[in-house]
């Protein structure tokens, strides 16, 4: 007999509109059944509850329970590694073959051919067209779930998602210096750009005199201060500066066109642009100067469990955990209702600002 537990799951039905529902959920072999607890809002989860989506993407996918950022305890589990009680982060990123109980050879092509388990083309990912953390009772395979060391605090801990992109981009990129190119530069000074920084300073050791962040708005860049070098694009002379082998580009938007093609300026030939930044648009680049200088392109997007455990082990250095406190909020919004959350969503639509906002999921 399947066994199955009921979710109550609170669904964006239509922009700006959550509703409760409650939803079975199948609990298969591996499966761990969670109790979320605490959620962070994502720009994307913004997206849809504001609907700044296309409107096919938006009737496909809704309703859904948003949020991908988010920790739980374990309320019963049929995974081996993990047990009631447990306190965990949760991975969004599902691949097929995990979702299915198969093998990755069974899985698609990228699966079969070693790639990475969130570039597989049968996955997928929570709060984007498969209900998210927005629920009392997540089912997910242990596969997908990574503990919470007893030192790091949930407030700390919560940031692992946002910190695995950045951290998936680097491991991703290769080697990221040369001895004559020992520079690496940041484009953008929001979040994405900051989370990146500290990624490279705190989990690589990159030293600060050879860290370079560049932003366009004085107040922000001066938080990177502390472990990085920091300049402001617009009186920069980047066709002057040496010894830069590789460049994030963490901007997005109407400014990733600019940020690419003064990364191109200023890279060393032979080296790497990687880029973060999400926008909608087709942006132009300076391809001349790309095929002069040999420079590769490499895009990244989400992460794996392997970035989530590295995290974890990170999140323990309390250099990494006072860098990290810049994006932590005051106050957490109490969610008891659908009204709760859309008051709390209004809240972060109408103030988006440096810091994260969390949500107190109490069911």
């Amino acid at each position: 007999m399947t066994e199955t537990i009921t979710s109550k799951t609170f669904r964006l039905t239509s922009p700006g509109v959550f509703e409760e529902q409650l939803v079975e959920r199948e609990v298969k072999e591996n499966d761990v059944e969670v109790r979320p607890y605490l959620a962070s809002v994502c720009h994307a989860d913004l997206r849809y509850y504001t609907g700044n989506r296309r409107k096919e993407a938006l009737d496909a996918k809704l309703p859904m329970s948003l949020f991908h950022e988010g920790l739980g305890r374990v309320v019963s589990s049929k995974h081996p590694s993990f047990k009631v009680g447990d306190r965990v982060v949760i991975v969004p990123s599902i691949p097929g073959y995990v979702l299915r109980n198969e093998t990755k050879d069974a899985c698609c092509k990228n699966c079969q051919d070693g790639g990475d388990d969130n570039y597989c083309l049968n996955g997928e990912f929570l709060g984007s067209g498969y209900d998210g953390i927005g629920q009392s009772n997540l089912v997910i395979s242990g596969s997908n779930l990574v503990h919470v060391p007893e030192d790091v605090v949930d407030n700390v801990a919560i940031l692992a998602e946002l910190c695995s992109v950045s951290l998936y981009a680097i491991n991703r990129a290769g080697k990221l210096t040369t001895p004559n190119s020992p520079k690496i530069a940041i484009f953008g000074d929001g979040p994405v750009g900051y989370l990146t920084a500290a990624a490279l300073r705190f989990v690589y050791g990159v030293e600060k005199e050879n860290l370079l962040v560049f932003g366009a708005v004085e107040e922000k860049i001066a938080q990177f201060e502390s472990f990085a070098m920091t300049a402001l694009v617009h009186d920069y002379d980047f066709k002057s500066e040496q010894g830069v082998n590789a460049v994030f580009e963490c901007t997005g938007g109407k400014f990733s066109s600019g940020a690419i093609n003064q990364a191109i300026d200023l890279v060393d030939r032979d080296s790497k642009i990687i880029l973060m930044g999400v926008t909608e648009d087709l942006v132009g680049i300076n391809t001349r100067d790309i095929l002069e200088k040999g420079i590769q392109l490499i895009g990244s997007s989400r992460s794996t469990v392997r970035e989530f455990e590295q995290l974890m082990d990170a999140f323990q250095q309390p250099d990494y955990q006072n860098v990290l406190r810049q994006l932590i909020p005051e106050d957490v919004f109490v969610i008891r209702s659908p009204k709760d959350m859309e008051e709390a969503m209004d809240h972060d639509a109408h103030n988006r600002g440096w810091k994260k906002t969390y949500l107190q999921l109490e069911w």
